[in-house]
């Protein structure tokens, strides 16, 4: 009776562990997937103008970038003519795009424009399209010395009706650029324009070293703006401290020379370390000679070892 009892005990919990698992597997099933695609338009010094496309596949809390994933960009509609580029996703669910010249005069004639983007499938019915309106626009930079004080003054154009009228509550970064990216010329690392376009910032790095001529790189950037998307403007100013090229670098002996350059104390170490070991070696080899002939002069009877 107790064997039949843990019987239908363990099916019981057979018949629970199959029911969660169940309830796991449809729950996993169930998690909805999107699909997201982000165009972001970049404009460095109001000449190079480029897009970069970006898909993430959202599965509930996960994210993760789609890999190889086939778009078609458009210029404000999907017709051929209006046609950009196809592009293919990398490992990191990014794409690059340029503006071809042969839109050279739909890009001139308007305002703002949409840029469509469809996720190839398929057939026509799987095709998915998303938008991104960009209102065309420009960014100035421009410096002024005072005494003890540098300036630096950024203004954002963008176009409408065709006019130029300033682009206000755009948020700005300046900065300088290092090899670790953009280094803010003051405390505050980003600023606003104000009712004319305009946002100036005081230059506080004094003492950075530049090139040879002491020339800095300073930058402004308007980043993943909803209207305007990314602008970036370069200008070379002569505020830092000039630097010598080191031709000698190389020739000292350091770790990172060549072997004919090794450090003295490295190579003191290296040395001792060898004849360390090999001295001791030499020596247990000696030893062991000098046993052997003790032992072959014994089993001759020559001499005995002392009672």
């Amino acid at each position: 009776m107790e064997k039949m009892n843990i019987h239908r005990f363990l099916l019981l919990l057979l018949a629970l562990m199959t029911t969660v698992v169940t309830r796991v597997a449809a729950q996993k099933d169930s998690v909805e997937q999107k699909e997201i695609v982000r165009l972001h338009y970049f404009n460095n010094n109001n000449s190079l103008q480029y897009l970069l496309l970006e898909s993430i596949l959202k599965t509930g809390k996960k994210s993760e970038p789609q890999k190889h994933k086939v778009f078609k960009i458009f210029l404000d509609s999907d017709k051929v003519e209006n046609h950009i580029t196809k592009v293919l996703t990398d490992e990191n669910g990014m794409a690059k795009a340029d503006i071809p010249a042969s839109l050279k005069s739909m890009w001139d004639g308007a305002s703002s424009h949409t840029f469509i983007v469809v996720a190839e499938g398929t057939s026509k019915e799987e095709e998915t399209s998303s938008e991104f309106t960009i209102t065309k626009s420009k960014i100035t930079i421009d410096t002024s010395s005072a005494e003890d004080t540098k300036s630096i003054t950024v203004r954002v154009m963008k176009l409408n009706n065709g006019e130029w009228v300033p682009a206000k509550d755009v948020e700005i970064k300046i900065g300088v650029q290092r090899l670790g990216g953009l280094l803010p010329v003051e405390d505050e690392e980003s600023y606003t324009t104000d009712s004319t376009g305009t946002a100036t910032a005081e230059f506080k790095k004094v003492g950075l070293p530049g090139d040879q001529q002491g020339k800095l790189m300073l930058t402004a950037r308007v980043e993943d703006n909803d209207e305007l998307g990314n602008l970036i403007i370069d200008k070379s100013v002569p505020w830092g401290i000039a630097t010598k090229p080191d031709n000698n670098f190389f020739a000292r002996r350091t770790l990172w020379s060549t072997r004919f350059k090794t450090p003295l104390w490295l190579l003191f170490m290296a040395y001792s370390i060898g004849i360390g070991v090999w001295g001791t070696l030499i020596y247990l080899v000696g030893q062991i000679i000098k046993i052997k002939r003790l032992g072959d002069r014994f089993t001759d009877g020559s001499s005995r070892p002392p009672m």
